[in-house]
């Protein structure tokens, strides 16, 4: 839609610019660590104590990410080429949590911040820069929808030629529908083609569960519940979400089908399979994101089970 907002070009040869996705990156990382330096005033956590733990998570969140990306993605490559995996382009959210949590705990239980309570200020601020990290995919093309189906009455929202590429709203399901078109550094794999506005339902997502967690503050069990009811609830509409992408991003469990119940399930299939009536097989399966969101939604449901006579820890506010 909108890859790149400034790009210049260099006198020994190529171009140096800013990109939509890192700024948007940038962005989600500020907002999420003022949420939580807000927020931990009130559980007596000084935000001063948490600027190392921002740095883990930062540099802990990219590297995950970036390790996911390869391994679902590209595992090929890396293995060929093992310092591509800095150069290659591309995050996995999922990465990045896994990354990031690991690095966070490390430099947490060093510093001895109260675990459980950090993890309920984190949960919000997790989720809501998600949310907004999704503003980049869909600037740039990716993360992006399969072929939707006509949409009756579609109109198009946006003047022809402001994005490099357009969106439409209609009266039938999915009602709204996105279209990239060639040009920058898009990296959308279907291009002039209405699709499923997935990054957009991620940004809605993830904002609105980012409000839902904030309202659950005050009625709080036991530390720990925000960032449980977390890992139950972003894997659910996470994974109903990936049924609709058909961008490449590996699979957890992979097989080919050439039956017709594929056709309902349209983001299933890798990107441009188009698979008709008695065509040919095209791979399906469990994307390595929906496997990771099974597995936290286990985690979430048992950590309700064994906390949930924990109670909430003294909370003392600090200046």
């Amino acid at each position: 839609m909108w890859p790149t907002l400034y790009e210049i070009q260099l006198p020994q040869g190529g171009t140096i610019g800013l990109h939509t996705y890192g700024l948007m990156i940038l962005v989600a990382f500020s907002v999420a660590f003022s949420l939580i330096h807000q927020r931990s005033r009130q559980v007596g956590i000084h935000p001063d104590r948490l600027v190392g733990v921002y740095i883990a998570a930062a540099f802990g969140g990219i590297l995950g990410a970036r390790l996911l990306y390869a391994i679902a993605v590209e595992p090929q490559r890396i293995l060929a080429d093992p310092s591509a995996l800095f150069s290659l382009g591309g995050l996995a959210y999922y990465g990045g949590v896994i990354g990031g949590a690991i690095a966070v705990l490390a430099v947490g239980a060093w510093m001895r911040i109260p675990g459980w309570k950090f993890a309920d200020i984190a949960a919000p601020a997790l989720v809501l820069g998600q949310g907004i990290g999704r503003m980049g995919c869909f600037f740039a093309g990716c993360c992006h929808g399969a072929a939707a189906p006509a949409v009756s009455g579609a109109a198009a929202l946006l003047p022809d030629g402001l994005l490099l590429g357009q969106i439409y709203l209609g009266s039938s399901f999915p009602y709204l529908t996105t279209e990239f078109h060639p040009g920058g550094v898009t990296r959308a794999e279907l291009m002039n083609v209405p699709l499923y506005p997935t990054q957009l339902w991620a940004v809605a997502g993830g904002l609105g569960l980012a409000a839902l967690l904030a309202l659950m503050w005050r009625h709080r069990r036991f530390d720990g519940q925000i960032a449980a009811t977390m890992l139950i609830l972003q894997p659910l509409y996470r994974i109903a979400i990936e049924i609709f992408r058909a961008d490449n991003r590996g699979y957890a469990l992979a097989w080919e089908t050439s039956s017709e119940w594929a056709l309902y399930l349209p983001g299933i299939a890798q990107a441009g399979a188009q698979l008709q009536s008695g065509g040919a097989a095209v791979q399906v399966g469990v994307t390595t994101s929906q496997g990771i969101g099974l597995v936290m939604i286990v985690v979430g449901a048992a950590l309700y089970v064994f906390r949930w006579r924990a109670g909430v820890g003294e909370e003392i506010p600090v200046d």
